[in-house]
This record gives structure tokens, sequence and C-alpha cells, in this order.
């Protein structure tokens, strides 16, 4: 009876473990981090991505994907730390996926961005 009540104990806490550290995975921090650092981490970001990609740890249409995300985060950040401000971004008419207004392309799906006004 002491062992089914010491694997309870044992299976309670790694449980607890498990979804504490869940939530915690689930928090946002990048809202937090200043311009600067915001850019920093998209380069660190991307420098991880490249050696992923290159120990063949990544197809390639996730990488080109998660590329142009990276890419696209570190710009503006830089760009908000040049300026002072958070920088304004359009969503893509096909998927919606944030632009600057920069592009030709989506960098994600590949259409072409027409140019308003």
């Amino acid at each position: 009876m002491t062992g089914f009540v010491l694997f309870g104990g044992i299976l309670l806490v790694l449980l607890s473990t498990i979804v504490w550290a869940a939530i915690r995975a689930g928090e946002d921090t990048g809202a937090a981090l200043g311009p600067a650092d915001r850019r920093d981490a998209a380069i660190e970001a991307l420098r991880d991505l490249e050696l992923d990609y290159h120990t063949g740890k990544l197809p390639d249409e996730e990488y080109r994907a998660l590329r142009a995300r990276l890419e696209r985060e570190a710009v503006e950040a830089r760009d908000a730390a040049v300026s002072g401000g958070a920088g304004t971004t359009v969503p893509c008419g096909a998927c919606g996926v944030a632009l600057t207004g920069h592009e030709a392309f989506c960098p994600a799906c590949g259409v072409a961005i027409t140019a308003s006004g």
C-alpha cells in the first residue's frame, strides 16, 4: 500500500512539472523586449535556423517560410529601433502574413503585392 502512495506522489509531482512547463512555454516574452533586443533575437534565431537547415533537420519549404518570417521580424525590429516607433505592417491579402509594404512578393506565399494608391 505504501508503494502505491509513493508512486502516486511521484506521478503527481511529475504531472505538475509537465503542466507548469507547458504553461510557461506559452508565455509571450518577446513583447517586453526593446527593438534592438528583438532584432538581436531574430538574428540569433536566423543563425540557428541556418544550422538546422544545413544539418538536414528542416525541409526546404519549412526553412524558406521560417527564414522569411525571421528576416521580416529582424527588419521590423531594426526599423523600429531606428525610428523609435513600433513599425507598421499590413497583412498579405492571400495568406495574412504581416508585410512592411516594401515587398514585391509575399515572402510566405509568393503572391505578388500590388501597390495601392
